[in-house]
């Protein structure tokens, strides 16, 4: 399995496959700065560079649509972007900071007939792209970013990228240009106060001769209802499991915790429901990666060769890591902080996500990444390093709705 050679543009339509894929799951505003850390580290060990393809879901998906935004401004020499710190990490830590406007979220918190989803897209063009309403065409055809969202009217995931957008029931439309700021709300449009996102799908030019019976009959264009990508996939691997010889896949989900609460009210017990619901799906998806990366590493011990005659399932090596990751004993104390942080996340905690997002990838990396990485040189945040914002009450008061 060859990577794509840089510039190019393979057919639309054709499962390319690749060298390198990176995953960033949800997490909300935890998870946005959790994959911050990451994307540093991947950046010293010279990583960065060689991903063909990311694959985000909500959280991840605001850090992934900055880096697409940003990635022609990084300046790699010998396959490390070295203005890397001041071009990406600077920005997203200013963002960290100001986040949603509250009229986007009172809007849909106090009007349970409203979306904030199209507020939101508006905050992310003004904060996070500076007011440049950047395209999906506009984006680097390396890697290929693709932002998920679950179409709540289809039950399938709902996949844009600069190629296409594309429904499991519906089909796909090639070159269908959105907003980035557009792509990450949808993908990011928390439910209830942030979703859904509508998006009128006649606009495009559909095609729908190749969708797969199994996953139900084909449904018309109409209008998508989008909500967050977590909903459906929230590892966002399954755009990139069978089209990559490397995944990486970082996950900042809310770590599941036992509880002796006994859940007497209705409310409280509902939501614990639907938590323990969430994190089965996330755990049987969970337990299905690792043994397809298992699967596949024993093939590779075996000498079986790496071509069409593999079996689906061993066809991907793969390293994965969470935010509840066991840290080394050697590995400096904020890793509890991070592990635990709520979704109202202060600067400190700020700093102590990002950090451990670094520390938690490369333990990971070092321990199972071939051909080998070697450790890392730090963390890249000291005390200081951020300073709140103006709305940072504000949103981090908002935040704590996110807790995906």
């Amino acid at each position: 399995m060859e990577p794509i050679p840089a510039g190019s543009s393979p057919a639309d339509d054709k499962v390319e496959h690749y060298e390198l894929g990176l995953c960033l799951s949800g997490g909300g505003y935890r998870a946005m700065l959790f994959h911050a850390g990451v994307l540093c580290r991947l950046n010293e060990a010279g990583l960065l560079q060689k991903i063909d393809m990311v694959s985000s879901v909500s959280g991840g998906s605001i850090a992934a649509g900055l880096l697409a935004v940003l990635w022609p401004r990084l300046s790699f020499a010998n396959g490390v972007a070295t203005n890397f710190r001041e071009v990406y990490v600077e920005k997203i830590l200013a963002f960290s900071q100001v986040f949603l406007d509250a009229p986007s979220i009172l809007k849909g918190l106090f009007n349970p007939f409203s979306s904030a989803a199209r507020e939101v897209a508006a905050c992310y063009e003004r904060h996070l792209f500076d007011g440049k309403a950047p395209t999906l065409k506009s984006l680097t055809p390396r890697p290929w970013f693709v932002f998920c969202s679950s179409n709540l009217s289809t039950g399938s995931l709902f996949r844009m990228s600069n190629r296409y957008i594309a429904d499991y029931r519906i089909g796909m439309a090639k070159h269908a240009d959105l907003p980035v700021a557009t792509a990450v709300a949808a993908s990011s449009a928390f439910p209830p106060f942030l979703s859904p996102l509508r998006l009128d799908l006649t606009q495009f030019a559909w095609e729908n001769d190749k969708l797969d019976a199994s996953v139900g009959p084909p449904v018309p264009a109409g209008r998508a209802v989008l909500t967050d990508g977590g909903v459906y996939d929230n590892h966002g691997i399954e755009p990139a499991l069978k089209r990559c010889r490397w995944l990486l896949v970082s996950d900042a989900g809310a770590p599941w915790r036992a509880s002796g609460s006994a859940y007497w009210n209705w409310f409280s017990q509902l939501k614990r429901v639907l938590d323990t619901t969430d994190n089965q799906v996330r755990s049987l998806r969970r337990r299905d990666l690792i043994a397809r990366f298992q699967a596949a590493k024993d093939a590779d011990d075996q000498g079986l060769p790496n071509d069409a005659t593999r079996p689906d399932y061993a066809a991907t090596r793969g390293v994965y890591w969470s935010i509840a990751s066991k840290p080394d004993t050697a590995e400096p104390s904020f890793v509890q902080s991070a592990a635990t942080a709520p979704a109202d996340i202060g600067t400190s905690q700020t700093i102590d996500l990002v950090n451990w997002g670094y520390c938690a990838s490369d333990q990971a990396l070092r321990s199972w990444y071939r051909p080998a990485v070697p450790a890392g040189k730090g963390v890249p945040l000291q005390a200081g390093a951020v300073k709140p914002g103006r709305c940072a009450v504000v949103s981090k008061t908002v935040m704590s709705l996110f807790k995906v």
